[in-house]
């Protein structure tokens, strides 16, 4: 961190120093704190086999598959707070203004490699602002110059389109608003398993088939064998007695 604290002169790259410094030991402390609960929940697991091994039937091991479950939910979340801590919000000047968020699925994890289009209302991406690429925690950032916000207009009509090769996807959480010079909107983008699928994120899973031998009711059906009693006794009613 370098601070060189020269009045209004330094005031912006001292800004910055002291929020990149934060986040750095952010990160820093939410890596620990996952690193705590890993190791626990090992520790956990370990207990939990060695009572199975001496007692299948010990009390402790719903407890300890309880609290099991319970850390590995929080590591879970802690994964997340990592994407988070990881991101670096562009600093933007009074006549700018900040379009950004992350891109995300329903459990608030970056959805995958993606790209993001600031779209206008007719559907057209806006003049001076290339697409851009979503970073590892799912975020994207567009900063608009002076001359770019104002070719909008205070009520143009703003939107969010995701895409990934051909496919492209525009959620409505993120369609129709505006921007006001100097003004942050933040977009986050929370993907539907339809968008997800849409964008080849992820696959759609086929329904489990049926075994061979379950009727349509539901009922399995009885499969018989061959040389069962009833073929049996019909064999003793043809043989003839020996003489």
């Amino acid at each position: 961190m370098r601070i060189l604290n020269q009045g209004a002169d330094s005031a912006k790259n001292d800004t910055q120093e002291l929020v990149e410094g934060l986040q750095a030991e952010r990160s820093r402390l939410v890596g620990e704190t996952r690193d705590f609960q890993l190791a626990a929940r090992l520790l956990l697991q370990a207990e939990g086999r060695r009572l199975a091994w001496r007692d299948p039937g010990d009390v402790r091991l719903a407890a300890l598959a309880s609290a099991e479950r319970t850390l590995r939910e929080r590591v879970a979340v802690l994964d997340t707070e990592l994407e988070v801590a990881a991101i670096r919000v562009p600093p933007v000047a009074k006549t700018e203004a900040l379009v950004h968020g992350r891109v995300t699925d329903d459990t608030a994890r970056a959805a995958g490699r993606v790209s993001v289009t600031l779209l206008r209302a007719d559907g057209s991406a806006v003049p001076g602002v290339a697409p851009v690429a979503v970073d590892d925690a799912g975020y994207y950032a567009f900063v608009l110059d002076a001359a770019t916000k104002a070719q909008l207009g205070a009520d143009e009509k703003l939107s969010v389109a995701v895409q990934r090769g051909d496919a492209s996807v525009v959620p409505s959480k993120t369609a129709g608003f505006t921007l006001a010079s100097g003004a942050v909107a933040v977009k986050d983008v929370a993907l539907s398993d339809n968008e997800l699928q849409t964008l080849q994120l992820r696959t759609k899973v086929a329904a489990p088939v049926a075994a061979a031998t379950t009727r349509a009711t539901g009922t399995p059906t009885k499969v018989g064998k061959v040389g069962t009693a009833g073929s049996a006794k019909a064999g003793k009613a043809g043989k003839k007695p020996a003489r």
